[in-house]
């Protein structure tokens, strides 16, 4: 009988936790639904800058198919966004293909130059040529890089200048990717809660962008790496496995 109550109370632990998973699930949910329109705000400005290229009377076209695809690419990674959202940390079900780590920062900054010129920022590169291609979902680390670049871009009201640079580490095993601002740089604080879920430091935006960033990263066996001090800027270092061949 000890057996039997023994089991029975397992089983009733089992259910209480499954239905304690499900309870967070459901309001994790319903504050992401919440904050749909401001995480879908940065495919929303590349598709906008993407347009406006396009417009342009005298681009060859070949540049005007270009940025016609970064278009249509940026509304199907919108498509795809909502339930990426609500997935949260869930694995993802993106196909992993070979990626060039450096046409992801170069398109990167193709879809944000407006934003990048309107706010006074000068873009400094240094992306490491030999990198090998990394397995990787493309449209994911677009939005990491994204998400890392427009922070940069905000963090930075009054213009300034933003390092990206790309290169193999050390041991060989990884490929890092550094973005660097001049902004006014991160307490412990901050750097400690950065990535949590909802935390900001911003009065604007729901702290959303960083978190769902480095669960993508992590999911692609790396990781989101900050160094910063009070009126120093900030550098976001995303560090990704080489991976096999």
């Amino acid at each position: 009988r000890l057996y039997q109550e023994l089991a029975e109370s397992a089983r009733e632990l089992e259910r209480s936790q499954a239905q304690l998973i499900q309870a967070e699930k459901m309001a994790a949910t319903g504050r992401l639904a919440a904050s749909i329109a401001h995480e879908i705000n940065n495919p929303l400005q590349a598709i906008h800058n993407s347009l406006h290229l396009i417009m342009r009377p005298n681009l060859s076209p070949e540049k005007r198919y270009r940025y016609l695809m970064m278009a249509q690419e940026e509304v199907e990674r919108l498509i795809d966004i909502v339930r990426r959202m609500l997935e949260f940390y869930r694995p993802s079900r993106g196909r992993i293909v070979p990626t060039d780590v450096n046409k992801v920062v170069e398109n990167v900054l193709v879809l944000t130059n407006k934003r990048l010129q309107h706010g006074r920022i000068r873009v400094h590169t240094d992306l490491d040529p030999s990198l090998p291609r990394l397995p990787a979902v493309p449209d994911q680390l677009t939005q990491v890089f994204l998400n890392i670049v427009i922070n940069a871009i905000e963090a930075m009201p009054e213009g300034g200048d933003l390092w990206i640079r790309t290169r193999r580490s050390e041991d060989g095993e990884w490929v890092l990717t550094c973005f660097t601002d001049t902004g006014p740089g991160l307490d412990e604080t901050a750097i400690a809660n950065i990535f949590e879920p909802f935390y900001t430091t911003k009065s604007t935006g729901t702290g959303l962008g960083l978190s769902i960033s480095y669960g993508i990263i992590e999911r692609h066996g790396g990781r989101i790496e900050v160094e910063s001090q009070p009126g120093e800027g900030a550098t976001f270092t995303v560090r990704l496995p080489v991976g096999e061949g």
